[in-house]
Protein backbone atom coordinates (compact mmCIF):
# COMPACT_ATOMS: atom_id res chain seq x y z
CA UNK A 1 0.00 0.00 0.00
CA UNK A 2 1.39 3.85 -0.64
CA UNK A 3 1.40 5.66 2.41
CA UNK A 4 3.93 7.70 1.08
CA UNK A 5 3.38 11.55 0.99
CA UNK A 6 3.21 13.29 -2.55
CA UNK A 7 6.01 15.29 -3.68
CA UNK A 8 4.40 19.06 -3.90
CA UNK A 9 7.81 20.54 -5.49
CA UNK A 10 6.97 20.63 -9.16
CA UNK A 11 3.33 22.01 -8.33
CA UNK A 12 5.45 25.00 -6.46
CA UNK A 13 7.43 25.20 -9.63
CA UNK A 14 4.60 25.38 -11.87
CA UNK A 15 2.61 28.03 -9.65
CA UNK A 16 5.86 30.06 -9.47
CA UNK A 17 6.36 29.83 -13.34
CA UNK A 18 2.49 31.20 -13.99
CA UNK A 19 3.19 33.63 -10.98
CA UNK A 20 6.30 34.81 -13.43
CA UNK A 21 4.56 34.68 -16.41
CA UNK A 22 1.46 36.95 -15.18
CA UNK A 23 3.70 39.28 -13.67
CA UNK A 24 6.29 39.59 -17.39
CA UNK A 25 2.85 40.16 -19.03
CA UNK A 26 1.79 42.80 -16.68
CA UNK A 27 4.87 44.52 -17.02
CA UNK A 28 4.36 44.54 -21.02
CA UNK A 29 0.71 46.16 -20.61
CA UNK A 30 2.17 48.55 -18.71
CA UNK A 31 4.69 49.17 -21.22
CA UNK A 32 2.14 49.28 -23.79
CA UNK A 33 -0.04 51.93 -21.73
CA UNK A 34 2.68 54.25 -21.37
CA UNK A 35 3.73 54.06 -25.34
CA UNK A 36 -0.06 54.83 -26.57
CA UNK A 37 -0.40 57.45 -24.32
CA UNK A 38 2.83 59.49 -24.85
CA UNK A 39 1.72 58.78 -28.80
CA UNK A 40 -1.62 60.12 -28.29
CA UNK A 41 -0.20 63.28 -26.51
CA UNK A 42 1.94 63.65 -28.96
CA UNK A 43 -0.31 63.56 -31.69
CA UNK A 44 -2.77 66.08 -30.39
CA UNK A 45 -0.41 68.33 -29.43
CA UNK A 46 0.77 68.09 -33.64
CA UNK A 47 -2.88 68.73 -34.72
CA UNK A 48 -3.59 71.57 -32.28
CA UNK A 49 -0.34 73.32 -33.14
CA UNK A 50 -0.91 72.91 -36.82
CA UNK A 51 -4.35 73.64 -36.60
CA UNK A 52 -3.57 76.88 -34.53
CA UNK A 53 -0.60 77.88 -36.67
CA UNK A 54 -1.07 81.36 -39.14
CA UNK A 55 0.76 81.26 -42.34
CA UNK A 56 2.47 84.60 -43.24
CA UNK A 57 -0.30 86.74 -44.86
CA UNK A 58 2.41 88.47 -47.14
CA UNK A 59 4.14 85.20 -48.78
CA UNK A 60 2.98 84.19 -52.09
CA UNK A 61 4.00 81.41 -54.83
CA UNK A 62 5.11 77.88 -54.48
CA UNK A 63 6.81 78.72 -51.05
CA UNK A 64 3.60 79.36 -49.46
CA UNK A 65 2.67 76.26 -50.93
CA UNK A 66 5.33 74.32 -49.05
CA UNK A 67 4.35 76.31 -45.89
CA UNK A 68 0.78 74.42 -46.52
CA UNK A 69 1.96 71.19 -47.23
CA UNK A 70 3.80 71.34 -44.19
CA UNK A 71 1.30 72.32 -41.86
CA UNK A 72 -1.23 69.67 -43.62
CA UNK A 73 1.52 67.02 -43.35
CA UNK A 74 2.13 68.08 -39.46
CA UNK A 75 -1.82 67.76 -38.93
CA UNK A 76 -1.92 64.47 -40.56
CA UNK A 77 1.66 63.18 -38.95
CA UNK A 78 -0.21 64.04 -35.46
CA UNK A 79 -4.24 62.25 -36.67
CA UNK A 80 -1.55 59.46 -37.57
CA UNK A 81 0.01 58.96 -33.78
CA UNK A 82 -3.62 59.55 -32.88
CA UNK A 83 -4.93 56.12 -34.54
CA UNK A 84 -1.93 54.21 -33.83
CA UNK A 85 -2.38 54.91 -30.34
CA UNK A 86 -6.31 53.71 -30.47
CA UNK A 87 -4.71 50.50 -31.88
CA UNK A 88 -2.50 49.85 -29.45
CA UNK A 89 -4.62 50.42 -26.65
CA UNK A 90 -7.00 47.69 -28.27
CA UNK A 91 -3.97 45.57 -27.61
CA UNK A 92 -4.13 46.52 -24.11
CA UNK A 93 -7.55 46.37 -23.85
CA UNK A 94 -7.03 42.41 -25.42
CA UNK A 95 -4.02 41.43 -23.07
CA UNK A 96 -5.61 42.56 -20.22
CA UNK A 97 -8.90 40.26 -20.26
CA UNK A 98 -6.18 37.20 -20.65
CA UNK A 99 -4.46 38.62 -17.78
CA UNK A 100 -7.28 39.05 -15.63
CA UNK A 101 -8.62 35.32 -16.21
CA UNK A 102 -5.19 33.96 -15.85
CA UNK A 103 -5.04 35.62 -12.78
CA UNK A 104 -8.57 34.17 -11.36
CA UNK A 105 -7.67 30.71 -12.70
CA UNK A 106 -4.28 30.44 -10.90
CA UNK A 107 -6.06 31.96 -8.17
CA UNK A 108 -8.70 29.77 -7.41
CA UNK A 109 -6.05 26.38 -8.30
CA UNK A 110 -3.72 27.58 -5.69
CA UNK A 111 -6.70 27.59 -3.38
CA UNK A 112 -7.75 24.05 -4.46
CA UNK A 113 -4.09 22.97 -4.49
CA UNK A 114 -3.56 24.17 -0.76
CA UNK A 115 -6.51 22.61 0.13
CA UNK A 116 -5.92 19.00 -1.56
CA UNK A 117 -2.46 19.21 -0.21
CA UNK A 118 -3.32 19.88 3.22
CA UNK A 119 -5.64 16.81 3.00
CA UNK A 120 -2.68 15.11 1.86
CA UNK A 121 -0.95 16.00 4.97
CA UNK A 122 -4.02 15.16 7.12
CA UNK A 123 -4.16 11.66 5.88
CA UNK A 124 -0.44 10.70 6.33
CA UNK A 125 -0.63 11.51 9.79
CA UNK A 126 -3.40 10.05 10.02
CA UNK A 127 -1.42 6.91 8.96
CA UNK A 128 1.35 7.60 11.04
CA UNK A 129 -0.85 7.95 14.25
CA UNK A 130 -2.39 4.61 13.29
CA UNK A 131 0.40 3.03 12.51
CA UNK A 132 2.07 3.87 16.19
CA UNK A 133 -1.52 2.62 17.51
CA UNK A 134 -1.23 -0.59 15.81
CA UNK A 135 2.55 -0.99 16.55
CA UNK A 136 1.65 -0.41 20.37
CA UNK A 137 -1.29 -2.47 20.40
CA UNK A 138 0.94 -5.67 18.96
CA UNK A 139 3.70 -4.77 21.47
CA UNK A 140 1.10 -5.12 24.26
CA UNK A 141 -0.33 -8.28 22.93
CA UNK A 142 3.46 -9.69 22.62
CA UNK A 143 3.56 -8.45 26.65
CA UNK A 144 0.40 -10.29 27.12
CA UNK A 145 1.45 -13.46 25.24
CA UNK A 146 4.71 -13.44 27.20
CA UNK A 147 2.98 -12.94 30.67
CA UNK A 148 0.45 -15.72 29.81
CA UNK A 149 3.14 -18.32 29.04
CA UNK A 150 4.76 -17.38 32.13
CA UNK A 151 1.52 -17.98 33.89
CA UNK A 152 0.67 -21.36 32.37
CA UNK A 153 4.26 -22.05 33.14
CA UNK A 154 4.12 -21.70 36.83
CA UNK A 155 3.39 -25.16 38.44
CA UNK A 156 1.73 -23.45 41.66
CA UNK A 157 -0.58 -21.16 39.07
CA UNK A 158 -4.30 -20.54 40.10
CA UNK A 159 -7.58 -21.23 37.57
CA UNK A 160 -8.40 -17.80 38.60
CA UNK A 161 -4.94 -16.46 37.50
CA UNK A 162 -5.12 -18.63 34.34
CA UNK A 163 -8.47 -17.85 33.34
CA UNK A 164 -7.14 -13.82 34.26
CA UNK A 165 -4.49 -13.97 31.86
CA UNK A 166 -6.39 -15.74 28.98
CA UNK A 167 -8.99 -12.92 29.04
CA UNK A 168 -6.28 -10.23 28.83
CA UNK A 169 -4.51 -12.46 25.77
CA UNK A 170 -8.07 -12.32 24.03
CA UNK A 171 -8.48 -8.56 24.56
CA UNK A 172 -5.05 -8.01 23.78
CA UNK A 173 -5.92 -10.31 20.34
CA UNK A 174 -8.91 -8.28 19.55
CA UNK A 175 -7.27 -4.79 20.54
CA UNK A 176 -4.34 -5.22 17.88
CA UNK A 177 -6.71 -6.74 15.51
CA UNK A 178 -8.90 -2.83 15.69
CA UNK A 179 -5.48 -1.18 15.74
CA UNK A 180 -4.72 -3.11 12.35
CA UNK A 181 -8.00 -2.53 11.00
CA UNK A 182 -7.86 1.24 11.71
CA UNK A 183 -4.31 1.16 10.51
CA UNK A 184 -5.39 -0.27 6.93
CA UNK A 185 -8.75 2.29 6.76
CA UNK A 186 -6.34 5.16 7.17
CA UNK A 187 -3.71 3.66 4.73
CA UNK A 188 -7.10 3.12 2.20
CA UNK A 189 -8.29 6.98 3.14
CA UNK A 190 -4.60 8.36 2.70
CA UNK A 191 -4.30 6.66 -0.96
CA UNK A 192 -7.35 7.55 -1.80
CA UNK A 193 -6.89 11.39 -1.20
CA UNK A 194 -3.22 10.99 -2.15
CA UNK A 195 -4.73 10.05 -5.54
CA UNK A 196 -7.69 12.71 -5.80
CA UNK A 197 -4.64 14.94 -5.46
CA UNK A 198 -2.25 13.14 -8.53
CA UNK A 199 -5.45 13.90 -10.52
CA UNK A 200 -6.24 17.26 -9.74
CA UNK A 201 -2.30 18.29 -9.84
CA UNK A 202 -2.17 16.73 -13.34
CA UNK A 203 -5.50 18.48 -14.47
CA UNK A 204 -3.87 21.63 -13.10
CA UNK A 205 -0.54 21.11 -15.22
CA UNK A 206 -2.58 20.66 -18.56
CA UNK A 207 -4.85 24.00 -17.60
CA UNK A 208 -1.54 25.88 -16.50
CA UNK A 209 0.23 24.72 -19.82
CA UNK A 210 -2.71 25.73 -22.03
CA UNK A 211 -2.88 28.84 -20.27
CA UNK A 212 1.04 29.45 -20.72
CA UNK A 213 0.82 28.18 -24.62
CA UNK A 214 -1.92 31.02 -25.23
CA UNK A 215 -0.08 33.46 -23.28
CA UNK A 216 3.11 33.23 -25.12
CA UNK A 217 0.90 33.05 -28.44
CA UNK A 218 -0.93 35.91 -27.39
CA UNK A 219 2.01 38.17 -27.04
CA UNK A 220 3.86 36.77 -29.69
CA UNK A 221 0.82 38.07 -31.79
CA UNK A 222 0.70 41.64 -30.23
CA UNK A 223 4.38 42.23 -30.28
CA UNK A 224 3.72 40.91 -33.83
CA UNK A 225 1.05 43.65 -34.56
CA UNK A 226 2.69 46.15 -32.80
CA UNK A 227 5.53 46.10 -35.02
CA UNK A 228 3.05 46.34 -38.09
CA UNK A 229 1.38 49.54 -36.63
CA UNK A 230 5.08 50.86 -35.90
CA UNK A 231 6.08 50.17 -39.56
CA UNK A 232 2.72 51.60 -40.97
CA UNK A 233 3.10 54.87 -38.86
CA UNK A 234 6.81 54.79 -40.19
CA UNK A 235 5.77 54.63 -43.57
CA UNK A 236 3.28 57.26 -43.32
CA UNK A 237 5.45 59.70 -41.64
CA UNK A 238 7.89 59.25 -44.54
CA UNK A 239 4.93 60.01 -47.25
CA UNK A 240 4.04 62.59 -45.16
CA UNK A 241 7.85 64.15 -45.53
CA UNK A 242 7.94 63.33 -48.99
CA UNK A 243 5.46 65.32 -49.72
CA UNK A 244 7.19 68.08 -47.84
CA UNK A 245 10.10 67.63 -50.16
CA UNK A 246 8.23 67.49 -53.14
CA UNK A 247 6.61 70.64 -53.04
CA UNK A 248 10.21 72.00 -51.37
CA UNK A 249 11.47 71.43 -54.78
CA UNK A 250 9.21 73.44 -57.10
CA UNK A 251 10.39 76.60 -55.09
CA UNK A 252 12.80 79.31 -57.09
CA UNK A 253 13.89 81.61 -55.17
CA UNK A 254 15.13 83.67 -57.95
CA UNK A 255 11.57 83.40 -59.37
CA UNK A 256 9.83 83.90 -55.66
CA UNK A 257 12.35 87.05 -55.20
CA UNK A 258 11.10 88.59 -58.96
CA UNK A 259 7.90 87.76 -58.21
CA UNK A 260 7.71 89.44 -55.47
CA UNK A 261 9.18 92.39 -56.65
CA UNK A 262 7.12 92.36 -59.61
CA UNK A 263 3.90 92.35 -57.25
CA UNK A 264 5.34 95.16 -55.01
CA UNK A 265 7.10 97.77 -57.17
CA UNK A 266 5.88 101.84 -57.31
CA UNK A 267 5.96 102.30 -60.87
CA UNK A 268 5.01 99.91 -63.83
CA UNK A 269 7.14 102.10 -66.40
CA UNK A 270 10.99 103.54 -65.46
CA UNK A 271 11.01 107.31 -65.34
CA UNK A 272 12.22 109.13 -68.14
CA UNK A 273 16.06 109.90 -67.30
CA UNK A 274 17.90 113.06 -66.92
CA UNK A 275 19.08 114.34 -69.87
CA UNK A 276 22.21 117.27 -69.21
CA UNK A 277 22.89 119.69 -71.40
CA UNK A 278 25.48 122.45 -71.26
CA UNK A 279 24.68 125.41 -70.87
CA UNK A 280 26.78 128.42 -72.77
CA UNK A 281 29.55 130.89 -71.44
CA UNK A 282 27.42 133.76 -72.01
CA UNK A 283 24.20 132.87 -70.85
CA UNK A 284 25.54 133.00 -67.36
CA UNK A 285 26.64 137.19 -67.46
CA UNK A 286 23.33 137.48 -68.44
CA UNK A 287 21.24 138.54 -65.20
CA UNK A 288 17.77 137.10 -66.11
CA UNK A 289 19.45 133.95 -66.79
CA UNK A 290 19.41 131.80 -63.55
CA UNK A 291 20.03 128.09 -62.52
CA UNK A 292 16.61 127.33 -61.78
CA UNK A 293 15.35 128.55 -64.83
CA UNK A 294 18.21 126.34 -66.56
CA UNK A 295 17.65 123.41 -65.10
CA UNK A 296 13.92 123.79 -65.48
CA UNK A 297 14.31 124.05 -69.24
CA UNK A 298 16.60 121.20 -69.05
CA UNK A 299 13.71 118.96 -67.32
CA UNK A 300 11.69 120.17 -69.93
CA UNK A 301 13.40 119.39 -72.54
Amino acid sequence: QNVEVGNFGGWEIISQRMKEANKITANYIDLLKQVASAMDTFGRALIKTARDSRLPDMEHGELKASLLAARTSVEYWGQDSVDAADAITTEVTQLSQYLTQAKLICKHAKEQAKQRQQQVREGMRRVQQAQRESQKKLQELMDKETNKLRVDSKPDAKPKELEKALQAGVRSVEAAKEAELQHKDAVNFHNAVLNEWCSYAHSGFNTFQNKEEHRVRLVRDSLWRIANICSLFAVQLDQHQESIRTALIHVDVAKELSTWVAIHKTLQTPPIPLVYTPIARSSLNTPSASFSTSARSTLTE
